[in-house]
Order: structure tokens, then C-alpha cells, then sequence
């Protein structure tokens, strides 16, 4: 196979993957006009280096990847990071408003987080600490916490108790109570009592290094 018919294929796959339907909705994901985007996918423009390359780099991909066929590499395509958030403290999460402002950011030396959720003006990101909530989530682990969500049952949370204290844990209700609830069955189900919750958990990164 060509490489043009191999990028030809790659750009099908990424819009498949992607959800995006038609020349429209895929051009603007890779920074192509409608019509250009439509040359491309059936073989009437020129797929060059140049092109290729503005592609991946507006997508977010790795450079090379519409050059190789899914078949032979063992990787795939990552979800798309909408923006990065501060990591704080749980001290400062419970006063998030002041810490953290999206539309305006200072993060003044703290380390960014990337993710793929959409971003909110007070949007942070926590890392987990103890073991109240494993198995699924381990020590280390960072949490993506969005304070303008309204919580829902079965929700994982980020609660704040009036000494300012906050714990992660997950929101369960039972008839007209709410309850939290860690993970580790050696930690007991606490009520939510006067408890506030801070944000709901939207995303976890694994981070090995």
C-alpha cells in the first residue's frame, strides 16, 4: 500500500475514533477547510509531508502516526487534552475559589495537570493520599475535580468538614440520607452530615514516575 492510500486510512480511522462525522466536523479537527478534508479522504488532493505533518500537530498526534497502520504498532490514539489544571493542596481545596481561576491562571509554581475534561473556571486537580479508597484508587493517583458539578448518587467526591478538612471518597444516598463511603472495606461508611462537597471527581491519572 501507498503511503498516501496508508495516510488516507489513518485519517478515516482518527475520524472514526473521534466520532467526527463528515468532511465538516473532521476539518475542523485537524485544521482543514470542508473541502480540502474532502480532497484528502477520497484521494484527490496531495497527502505530503507538509500536509501530514500540520495535520497531526493541530490533532494532537504524534508526529508519524497517519504514516503507520494500526496493524503495525501497538499503541493508539489518546484522548484529546482540552487544557491542564493546578494540582493543589486538600488544605487549598477547600478553598478552592481562591486558589485556582482557569480564565485567569497564576499558578504560581504549582505543577499543571493535562486532561481531557472540559475545563471549568475553578477546575483542579488533588493526588490521592492513604488507602481509604482502594482498590480502584491508589495513593499517588491524581484526582480532576470539577466544583460546578451538581453530585449525583454513586458520584466520587471531594467533601469538606468545618474544620476545613477535606477527604475523597464516593456519595451514596439511602432514602433521604447520604452517606460517605470509602472503597476499603476496613474503613466504615460515614454520614455526610454538615460535610459540603467541595467537587465531583471527573478523571484519574495513573502516574508511575
Amino acid at each position: 500500500m501507498s503511503l498516501k492510500l496508508i495516510r488516507i486510512a489513518r485519517l478515516k480511522q482518527f475520524a472514526s475514533s473521534r466520532g467526527h462525522e463528515g468532511p465538516v466536523e473532521l476539518g475542523k479537527a485537524i485544521g482543514k477547510k470542508a473541502n480540502q478534508t474532502s480532497d484528502l479522504l477520497t484521494g484527490k488532493a496531495s497527502f505530503g509531508e507538509k500536509v501530514a505533518l500540520s495535520i497531526t500537530e493541530f490533532a494532537g498526534l504524534p508526529v508519524g502516526w497517519l504514516d503507520v497502520l494500526e496493524s503495525d504498532q501497538n499503541t493508539a490514539i489518546g484522548p484529546v487534552v482540552r487544557g491542564c489544571v493546578p494540582l493543589i493542596s486538600d488544605v487549598q481545596a477547600g478553598m478552592y475559589k481562591e486558589y485556582v481561576d482557569n480564565y485567569h491562571p497564576d499558578d504560581g509554581g504549582q505543577e499543571l495537570i493535562p486532561t481531557s475534561v472540559p475545563i471549568q473556571r475553578h477546575t483542579f486537580a488533588l493526588r490521592v493520599v492513604g488507602d481509604s479508597m482502594e482498590p480502584d484508587f491508589r495513593a499517588g493517583m491524581i484526582l480532576v475535580v470539577e466544583p460546578e458539578m451538581e453530585p449525583n448518587p454513586g458520584d466520587y467526591v471531594i467533601a469538606k468538614n468545618g474544620s476545613e478538612e477535606t477527604t475523597f471518597k464516593q456519595l451514596v444516598r439511602d432514602g433521604a440520607d447520604w452517606y460517605l463511603k470509602p472503597l476499603n472495606d476496613r474503613y466504615p461508611i460515614k454520614p455526610l452530615g454538615r460535610s459540603t462537597i467541595v467537587g465531583v471527581v471527573r478523571a484519574v491519572e495513573k502516574r508511575f514516575r
